[in-house]
């Protein structure tokens, strides 16, 4: 009898604990739930979907680099996808790196 009444006052107390963080919040902070503001301007937005769209348009003409996606941020372009070989992740990067406008080459390729 004393154990079950001792493992429902600890279940108890693990339940409102888990309810009191959200009733009063966490660590006394307000949490919105907003997205974080742009910190590009108009401008930047711009040149970065025009270097995404021209590192697009090259892959285009390659029947393995085509499936990767492109991403620009403040001229830095990221890669995501899979490819068969090392060799064809380095021409991928070489190939973004070469555009015009592009900073920097962020690769997340994998390999098959």
């Amino acid at each position: 009898m004393k154990k079950i009444f001792l493992i429902s006052v600890l279940s108890l107390s693990i339940l409102l604990t888990g309810c009191a963080a959200g009733i009063f919040g966490s660590g006394g902070h307000h949490s919105n739930n907003t997205a974080p503001k742009e910190q590009r301007s108009i401008e930047q937005i711009k040149a970065d979907g025009a270097i995404t769209s021209r590192v697009k348009a090259r892959f285009a003409n390659d029947i393995i680099l085509k499936n990767l996606n492109v991403s620009t941020y403040r001229g830095v372009v990221t890669l995501y996808g899979k490819v068969p070989t090392h060799n064809v992740m380095e021409r991928a990067i070489r190939l973004a790196q070469s555009m015009q406008g592009v900073k920097n080459v962020r690769s997340g390729i994998r390999l098959r």
